[in-house]
């Protein structure tokens, strides 16, 4: 239940200051990726189209924001040491990561084949 919370409230920080709380409607998602990994995805989706997720990933929380996507939905998270970025199509899903600085090496996956449960 903790991390419910705790996912609800940092993707509620990602979206748009203008959107009300009460107003914003959220997907709580499970996910079990290759291994049978589990992946507790909260997406977050406000009246006015923003929208936003939160993920537990590598010990932490992280909050991503949705970005233009080719196909699918594409989110993204903002600030830190990297960019970890989260893709969905249906109710499939991966998750990777992306190094900044000089000694920053392609996209690494995390998790893949992530199936919604």
């Amino acid at each position: 239940m903790k991390a419910a919370k705790a996912l609800a409230c940092a993707a509620a920080m990602a979206l748009p200051t203008g959107a009300a709380l009460a107003e914003i409607d959220i997907l709580p998602v499970t996910f079990t990726c290759q291994n049978g990994i589990p992946l507790q995805i909260a997406y977050f989706n406000a009246p006015d189209g923003s929208s936003a997720a939160a993920m537990m990933v590598d010990n932490q929380l992280v909050t991503l924001r949705q970005v233009e996507s080719g196909s699918g939905i594409r989110y993204e998270s903002v600030g830190g040491a990297g960019t970890y970025i989260l893709r969905s199509k249906g109710w499939e899903a991966s998750v990777s990561f992306l190094a900044t600085g000089a000694d920053a090496a392609s996209e690494q996956v995390i998790l893949e084949n992530c199936v919604s449960s």
